[in-house]
């Protein structure tokens, strides 16, 4: 190991105490159950904000995956101190998925249009049956969480790692380092494709009489910028920990916040591309889509989610200065977070719901609350009991 060199006695340590803040479990169960007495109350507003929560979290609970399918694609060796806390949203990937199909059997009717034929243009139904919907998404989530789930036992099992639910392959090294090549590959292109069919089904068709050919290209974009802004938070709270900071070093906090940067960029270069060809050719059965929201209540959020996303990364995270400090990083990511998270509240809560202008009461902050508990509970059960850092991985570093 050339520029990080580690011990077995250092790797073997954990990120993480293992013990789970109890104040997170307490607002889990007591957002939880103030969420359930709004659902019964108004189910309309419940199931508009729990389909924005899927689609946002759902980004952050793929991503760790997804990014380490990339960096071992691309040969990014200098992933490897930090390519165990990576997949720190692992455990979240299922339970959104799962919750996915309780929307669909309970909810299915206040959220979807499609559900209704007379919704549906006609040569467009049997796209949008509701069965073939829910097949074709469910064998979606069913492939990218195997595919997501072997990746990260075959990555625990160059290192004989166990963890809770992980499988331990006992093959040979060289052999499970195959596999998690091919498999990295096979990932990232059905990550692509899958994303996008599901972005359509999920966000693009609550309004079924719109479509747009860049809004698949934006829905896993948002997705996978999502989870960065999570693990730029994430090692910025880890470089305050001395022996973290010591080992690793700065340079990891840069080259996450270089690739939020990028991907901020690219999402903007895509919103541009998508909206000036919409919106300038004003086709009514296109452009709808944006004049019901820049020229309403709604504009707010619609600028909102270009400022946080586009305006605020451009005028900070070109400086290395910021990327560096583990004090601003934070700040910034938080910034992106809130912005993506307006652009599904945009997208999804304002399809379902029909409301005049953007509401945020008491049902939208539990059931947002509830998610963010449940991820950090999560989240928080990985990095507490995985080894800190790769040993067979970093051989080659």
């Amino acid at each position: 190991m050339k520029y990080f060199e580690i011990t077995k006695e250092e790797a073997k340590r954990t990120i993480f105490d293992s013990r789970i803040n109890p104040a997170f479990i307490i607002l889990f169960v007591l957002f939880g159950a103030i969420s359930l007495f709004g659902a019964f109350s108004e189910p309309k507003r419940f199931w508009a904000i729990f389909h924005t929560n899927l689609i946002f979290f759902l980004g952050i609970a793929q991503g760790g995956a997804v990014f380490y399918a990339l960096v071992k694609t691309t040969k990014g060796y200098w992933s490897i101190p930090i390519l165990r806390i990576i997949p720190f949203s692992i455990y979240l990937l299922p339970i959104i998925s799962l919750l996915f199909v309780l929307e669909w059997i309970l909810g299915g009717k206040e959220v979807f249009p499609y559900f209704n034929p007379e919704n549906i243009e006609h040569h467009r139904y049997g796209w949008l049956s509701p069965s073939f919907v829910f097949t074709r998404d469910f064998i979606i989530l069913l492939i990218m969480n195997f595919l997501s789930w072997r990746l990260v036992s075959l990555s625990l099992s160059l290192d004989d790692v166990k963890m809770p639910l992980f499988p331990l392959y006992k093959k040979p090294k060289e052999n499970l380092k195959k596999e998690i090549e091919v498999l990295s590959k096979i990932a990232l292109a059905l990550f692509v494709l899958f994303y996008t069919v599901f972005g359509w089904d999920q966000a693009m068709y609550l309004d079924p009489h719109w479509y747009s050919t860049i809004f698949g290209a934006r829905f896993f974009i948002t997705m996978h910028i999502s989870y960065l802004a999570v693990l730029s938070i994430l090692n910025s709270i880890l470089m305050t920990k001395s022996e973290f900071s010591e080992k690793v070093g700065e340079k990891y906090l840069h080259n996450v916040g270089t690739l939020l940067f990028g991907f901020c960029i690219f999402w903007s270069y895509l919103f541009y591309a998508e909206i000036v060809v919409i919106y300038m050719a004003n086709i009514p059965e296109f452009s709808h889509w944006y004049v019901e929201r820049i020229y309403s209540p709604w504009g707010l959020t619609f600028w909102l989610e270009v400022f946080f996303v586009f305006i605020i990364p451009f005028l900070t995270l070109l400086h290395i200065p910021i990327k560096t400090n583990p004090k601003i990083l934070p700040f910034i990511s938080l910034i992106i977070l809130a912005g993506l998270f307006i652009r599904c509240y945009d997208v999804a809560y304002f399809e379902i719901s029909k409301l005049e202008k953007p509401t945020f009461g008491w049902i939208e902050l539990s059931v947002t609350l509830t998610f963010i508990s449940l991820a950090y509970i999560l989240s928080k059960f990985y990095l507490g009991r995985v080894p800190r850092y790769p040993v067979y991985e970093a051989e080659d570093f």
